[in-house]
């Protein structure tokens, strides 16, 4: 099934930028366009452009530029990626053991021949096929309305021969096939039709299905809308999508009708899913079920196509695509630089391993595992761990496992609550852990590791050093860290040398507003951070991170006044103090403060502890939802 779960294509794609001059839409009717609909204030050198090449270049948004003709046609081929063509009409892996059937599509010959996902054609017209090499294409390749037998060995190792027309067939860009109780839906754009597609296959399925798995592997997004609506159909009527414009005005994007269906699921993700994808991914994650792979893209604006549909007084076979607006998944949290960190952090080629292992009915006897998340259960079938590929894909998984998982072991007399540890000396290996081995004191180890799980905390062979004062460079990289950024721009301290190690993350930080300097164009990197200082930052990160800390931070300033417990903080601090404590208790009851102890415990000017600022921090990703647990 982990091979089922593979990609059929390697990457997403990359669309180059032509920009030409040669165009019917001139210099001052584009910039005229970006002035009235481009999301951010244009610089200053849009002015000064006077070509559109110059022009778009300024703006300096690689997701806005002008598309000639043949450009927007590339374009639209790839967001809608629907394609056809000649052959058996199936999806299928080149084996040692042959050629294995993925899963068939409508209207070819082999779902009509009788064929279906697991099976594996060992001979083509008497030609043996095993080992199934890349040369072995050939004898798969014809003429549509030509004939070819294949002897194909099933799943009980019987085998059999099938006389398949070859047919054109056109595969759109979501797919899906059923295999034991498990449905995948492999996505890999959000096209106009993939709304459809979802709501078809989960309809198709439904009855079959025990566990759902959605593959946006390689997925670079493509419409809103379709996002939107396949989103809609495993989480129910609401909003999907928030969108921050230019002027602070938001708008929601709502589904309209009820979920079609109740089963777990599992959404797989890597580096290359972006913007629809990870709008989807993010709403799975915020309350639906889990998010297994890795960290994925982070763009979090979205782009409009002006074109002859819409405005054909400027345009007639060409387009400018634009950035209109700053997209927040369905809990309010962007994905812009962050992305979405996944319930399970692992590396993509175990991502369907680890799903697979987690999609397994719950044994009527013996042992099992069960994995809450989001109120779902996942089942892990104990006796399957036996065999050498599943326990090293249990080691990975558990390797991803924060701290306080809700992980029960069961069998026919009862269940109980395991710990990670536990788990992991009993199924996994503990030289695969991510934890630290010097926070066992510390009344913040579970914060601490639970960052170090999801990659955000780095020590030095195995050490934290939880309660070493904490600098203002160190609390940048982990910022920076958590965000997965870094920035080459020129520093704008002078004491900031670009040589380094921190240069990057504070030039980072200070380009997103998130820190100051100290005065005199200084930045004291090597300075101890100040209590009142950690509190301001987080203050200003939980609002980047999510629309309503945002609009929260945008009603404080004529209310600090009420809050007593502030006025021992400085001013330029009161806000954040206010985002960390009654935005937090307002936001998220359960979690509570953001902070890492209570306000009145906090003396402003005392040093921060690099575990302070860890659980500080891990409580804002908590908080938000940007972690599952």
């Amino acid at each position: 099934m982990n091979r089922l779960l593979r990609r059929l294509t390697a990457a997403a794609c990359t669309l180059a930028l032509c920009l030409t001059s040669a165009s019917a839409l001139s210099v001052e009717q584009a910039r005229q366009l970006l002035e009235e609909h481009y999301v951010e204030k244009l610089p200053a050198a849009v002015y000064e452009a006077t070509t559109l090449d110059e022009l778009f270049s300024a703006v300096g948004d690689p997701y806005t530029y002008y598309m000639p003709a043949e450009e927007l046609n590339q374009f639209t081929d790839y967001i809608e990626h629907e394609r056809s063509f000649t052959g058996m009409g199936a999806s299928v892996l080149f084996t040692e053991e042959g050629v294995r059937i993925v899963s068939v599509f409508d209207g070819g010959g082999a779902k009509e021949a009788g064929l279906k996902s697991g099976d594996m054609i060992v001979a083509v017209n008497g030609a043996s096929c095993v080992p199934a090499t890349e040369e072995k294409r050939a004898l798969f390749a014809g003429e549509a309305g030509s004939f070819y037998t294949v002897t194909v060995r099933r799943s009980d190792g019987a085998t059999e021969d099938f006389r398949i027309e070859l047919r054109e067939v056109t595969v759109h860009n979501t797919t899906a096939y059923s295999e034991n109780g498990v449905t995948v839906i492999d996505c890999n754009t959000f096209g106009t039709m993939t709304g459809d597609y979802f709501r078809e296959n989960i309809e198709k399925y439904e009855d079959e299905t025990r566990v759902w798995i959605v593959d946006v592997r390689n997925n670079p997004g493509g419409q809103a809308h379709a996002a939107v609506s396949s989103l809609g159909y495993f989480t129910g009527a609401g909003a999907k999508l928030y969108g921050l414009e230019r002027d602070g005005g938001y708008f929601r994007s709502i589904h309209g009708s009820d979920a079609i269906t109740d089963k777990p699921m599992i959404v797989l993700t890597n580096g290359y899913s972006a913007s629809a994808a990870e709008l989807f991914s993010g709403g799975i994650r915020a309350n639906r079920g889990l998010v297994i792979g890795e960290r994925t893209y982070g763009k979090g604006t979205a782009q409009y196509l002006y074109n002859a549909e819409n405005m054909p007084d400027l345009f007639t076979d060409d387009a400018v695509k634009m950035t209109i607006y700053r997209f927040y998944c369905l809990d309010g949290n962007t994905t812009d630089k962050i992305g979405v960190i996944p319930t399970l952090l692992v590396p993509d080629g175990w991502a369907g391993a680890v799903a697979e292992l987690l999609s397994a009915e719950k044994p009527e006897q013996g042992e099992y595992l069960r994995l809450r998340v989001n109120d779902w259960d996942y089942y892990i079938d104990a006796t399957s761990l036996q065999s050498e590929e599943n326990a090293a894909t249990m080691s990975v998984l558990l390797s991803a496992l924060p701290p306080d998982a809700l992980l029960v072991r069961g069998n026919d007399e009862g269940a109980e609550r395991v710990s990670i540890a536990e788990a992991v000396e009993k199924y996994g290996d503990p030289e695969n852990s991510r934890w630290f081995d010097d926070v066992s004191e510390s009344p913040w180890r579970t914060e601490i590791n639970t960052l170090a799980t999801y990659g955000i905390l780095h020590g030095s062979r195995g050490a934290f050093s939880p309660a070493r004062v904490l600098t203002r460079a160190e609390l940048c990289a982990m910022l920076a860290q958590t965000l997965d950024i870094i920035s080459n721009r020129e520093a704008p301290f002078s004491d900031v040398s670009q040589d380094s190690w921190y240069a990057k993350s504070v030039n980072a930080m200070s380009a997103l507003g998130l820190v100051n300097g100290v005065g005199g164009g200084c930045f004291d990197p090597e300075g101890t951070l100040t209590q009142e200082q950690l509190i301001a930052v987080m203050g200003r990160f939980a609002a980047f991170l999510n629309l309503s800390a945002t609009q929260y931070e945008k009603n404080l300033e004529d209310d600090l006044g009420q809050f007593e417990e502030l006025a021992a903080f400085a001013p330029w601090a009161r806000s954040g103090a206010a985002i960390l404590t009654e935005f937090a208790f307002d936001h998220d009851p359960a979690c509570g403060t953001m902070l890492y102890t209570e306000l009145e415990n906090i003396d402003p000017q005392a040093p921060v502890t690099r575990e302070q600022a860890a659980a500080t921090l891990c409580k804002v990703l908590r908080n938000l939802g940007i972690f599952s647990y």
